[in-house]
């Protein structure tokens, strides 16, 4: 059966607001071919989205959100409606839904909460080196008294990026976090600007989110890297470069993964590492089984990161053609990697109830890290950072595992799932 809210109920006059139409599958089997058209009430603006929406499938216990932004004009309770909702249910049999009815309220704007403009924006860390990609951190502390969130910043100025941008979920009032850019200092100096735009969101006295922009200037320290003397390989030669191959599926009908922010992270602990020369970073997007088999064949990964979703069953979910999601059994995939696994030392698969899958893998291969459950997205990223950051200091496998793991068991908000990842070993070794 699908349900259908729309979220929020309290909007307000003449103000642009983002209106998500949430989709659930309560029932037991797959839903399909959802048809969904909302009719707005008189006196509503339609400024982005449609109104219309099409859904090929919705699969049991998940949702799927559509949003809309609109503005209303006009003060006082209206009725939305659909007059066309219809779908498949789980036995493919027509459902038409024809008294689809939300309640939204509209009010008058009222007076802002008095709130400081600005957040405190620091730019911490070391110096940058002339002409070298590094990494540059800038401390976020919310002092405006009020929580906030979906805080997005950005940094430009004379240093090159890589265009991304770095996202805090939440931070409480008094709350201090950090955030990393890689960037590359084209101009050297003890005096190079750069520029941080932070934009966050709070919530007035009616509940209703406001959008907050600020710009903070810094001065940074860009220094010429000092010639260093070639270092005298040992006797036994230089370590053999490893390749970590990752590995990653985001299919449009689950729920949306921060598997590029935590790739991102990844990448940025390499550049951090003391040993970042000994691994290479091969990445494979949106994978299907067949990107899968060709990105092991071609690579020939001492390591194997896969961040997506699985489910109960020990299954994970890649992409198929259309970008759906393609349930890949534990077994096959366990079988898959046995035909590498003499180059594959350790696989990471940070999923859901992956536990099934490495087990199937432990024969083969050296190290696998599982989750024996479910895991939040920023539990499993801040797992691969701890792991990583071992990995690249020269650490070995079970210690990089450790490291990852007390991260978990040191952060507040993710230490009830610092037991979820576990390390299997090889069978018999």
């Amino acid at each position: 059966m699908i349900r259908v809210a729309i979220e929020p109920s309290r909007l307000t006059v003449g103000r642009e607001e983002r209106l998500t139409v949430l989709f659930a599958n309560t029932g037991t089997g797959i839903c399909t071919d959802i048809v969904f058209k909302l009719e707005l009430p008189p006196g509503f603006l339609l400024l982005g989205g449609r109104n219309r929406v099409e859904i090929a499938k919705i699969l049991p216990g998940r949702d799927h959100g559509h949003e809309l932004i609109v503005e209303p004009s006009r003060p006082g309770d209206f009725a939305v409606l659909s007059t066309n909702f219809s779908y498949r249910d789980e036995f493919g049999v027509p459902v038409r839904v024809r008294d689809f009815r939300a309640q939204l309220s509209v009010l008058d704007p009222e007076p802002m909460p008095e709130v400081p403009v600005t957040l405190g924006i620091e730019c911490v860390g070391h110096e940058l080196a002339l002409g070298e990609w590094d990494v540059l951190t800038i401390s976020v502390r919310n002092v405006t008294g009020v929580p906030v969130s979906d805080v997005t910043l950005t940094v430009g100025g004379l240093i090159r990026t890589d265009g991304s941008r770095a996202t805090i979920a939440a931070l409480v009032d008094g709350a201090t976090d950090e955030v990393s850019f890689p960037v590359f200092a084209a101009e050297g100096g003890r005096h190079v600007p750069v520029t941080a735009r932070t934009t966050y969101s709070f919530q007035n006295q009616l509940g209703s989110a406001r959008r907050q922009v600020q710009e903070d200037r810094f001065q940074i320290v860009v220094r010429r890297p000092q010639a260093q003397a070639t270092p005298t390989a040992p006797a036994s030669g230089r370590p053999r470069e490893q390749t970590i191959l990752y590995l990653t599926a985001g299919p449009k009908d689950l729920d949306l993964l921060r598997s590029n922010e935590e790739m991102r992270n990844v990448k940025e602990r390499l550049q951090l590492g003391k040993y970042r020369d000994r691994f290479r970073l091969e990445a494979c997007l949106a994978a299907r089984l067949a990107d899968i088999n060709q990105a092991l064949g071609d690579y020939e990964p001492q390591i194997v990161h896969f961040s997506g979703h699985g489910n109960r069953e020990g299954s994970l979910y890649l992409e198929d053609e259309t970008g759906y999601s393609d349930p890949a059994t534990p077994d096959g995939l366990a079988a898959l990697f046995a035909l590498y696994a003499h180059t594959i030392r350790c696989v990471i698969v940070n999923a859901c109830h992956s536990m099934r899958l490495a087990e199937a893998m432990a024969g083969q291969i050296e190290y696998v890290v599982a989750m024996r459950g479910e895991i939040g997205d920023g539990a499993a990223i801040l797992f691969s950072v701890g792991f990583y950051q071992g990995l690249f200091a020269g650490r070995p496998v079970p210690d990089a595992f450790s490291l990852g793991r007390t991260l978990l068991q040191a952060k507040q908000m993710a230490m009830p799932e610092y037991k979820t990842p576990v390390l299997l070993t090889r069978l018999g070794s």
